[in-house]
């Protein structure tokens, strides 16, 4: 009989540990694969340069490259990991933010040693200040032009939070105690007109996050899956004039539209559109997104890797790329701006380097 007891308290341990896990397990979202149904060949309205690295020493010193972009005159800012690659803990002792010259495309400054350690997002805003996120520290940093660290967001991990966060990764719905200031692994972040951010908060999270310009939270969108306003890798973000923020849902291969304060507004997936890895509004009001393709999805195969225009109905303009290390050809473009010219440059991170589609005169 004691036997039996035994044999039933196991069996309703056993079940109860499954149903945890179960319950812990649901909600998690899967990966959506597809790819642009035919490579497009470039415009003949655009030139294609290779603009870093071009000198030798450079070539030595580039890493994975990470993001890019503009300032007020046209200036490129690039981001690459040097010596280091995705999520690596150590901090990089090599430059790994380029500033070009606008007109020539000369190396006019370079900086960042010894400030990160896997950095991932850039954007500039208003005032050209630089804002960088790096998701081995889980923090975003805002940055003078020159390179002088004005500001640091994102609260510092308790001791148990790496592990929750490794558990969470297993089973979604697993608690971590994280508040709205926490980022895991921040992907992206777009400054507004009025001095306020919003950061896609990305591989681990799956969230965009609004603060006010002094760091405030205001509102965050948070939820995993693939219906309307849900996430699965906010990866890249941007916003237009009004507001509106556009966000690259890289694991649901499409681009999700909200209004200034968090209200969904629309959802961009056809087939053409690809996977998003960056997205950047034009001063022409069209969307430019980096199609980064399925390479980095064991199961999904290469997939396109692309540059697509879209106007603001979500439909394509134009698109063109395909998969290569020649001129022209993209291996991951995994961030995307575009000057006041509508000049596009194009950040790869396979090929380690920053393109250029110039409009011709």
């Amino acid at each position: 009989m004691k036997h039996k007891k035994k044999i039933i308290t196991g069996l309703v341990l056993i079940g109860g540990i499954a149903s945890l896990l179960l319950f812990f397990s649901l909600g998690k979202a899967k990966t959506i694969y597809k790819e642009a149904p035919v490579t497009i060949d470039i415009p003949q309205m655009y030139q294609t340069n290779i603009v870093w690295p071009v000198a030798a020493k450079d070539k030595k010193t580039a890493g994975e490259a990470s993001g890019v972009a503009v300032d007020s005159k046209d200036n490129i800012y690039y981001l690459h990991r040097a010596t280091a690659t995705y999520g690596n803990d150590e901090v990089i002792n090599k430059d790994t933010v380029v500033v070009l010259d606008a007109q020539t495309k000369e190396v006019k400054d370079t900086w960042g040693k010894g400030l990160f350690k896997s950095p991932h997002g850039l954007e500039i805003d208003s005032e050209d200040n630089v804002w960088i996120t790096d998701i081995s520290q889980n923090k975003i940093y805002k940055f003078s032009p020159e390179g002088k660290l004005l500001d640091t967001f994102g609260s510092d991990y308790p001791f148990y939070m790496e592990a929750a966060l490794r558990i969470r990764n297993v089973l979604p719905k697993f608690p971590t105690g994280m508040d709205e200031y926490t980022f895991a692994r921040p992907t992206d972040v777009t400054v507004l007109k009025d001095g306020s951010f919003v950061v896609s908060d990305g591989y681990r999270n799956r969230r965009i996050v609004k603060f006010d310009q002094n760091g405030k939270f205001i509102w965050e969108k948070n939820l995993l899956g693939n219906k309307d306003g849900e996430f699965n890798l906010p990866h890249g973000i941007s916003h237009d004039e009004n507001g509106n923020l556009y966000v690259a849902d890289r694991n649901n291969a499409r681009i999700q539209v909200f209004d200034k304060d968090g209200n969904f507004l629309d959802s961009w997936n056809s087939k053409e559109l690809g996977r998003p890895f960056g997205v950047e509004v034009g001063d022409d009001g069209n969307v430019y997104v980096a199609d980064g393709g399925n390479s980095l999805y064991p199961e999904g195969g290469k997939g396109s890797h692309q540059v697509v225009v879209l106007n603001t109905k979500g439909e394509v303009i134009q698109r063109f790329g395909s998969w290569g290390e020649n001129k022209g050809q993209l291996k991951i473009p995994h961030d995307i701006a575009v000057n006041s010219k509508g000049d596009i440059y194009v950040a790869e991170l396979e090929n380690e380097r920053l393109q250029e589609f110039k409009k011709k005169d």
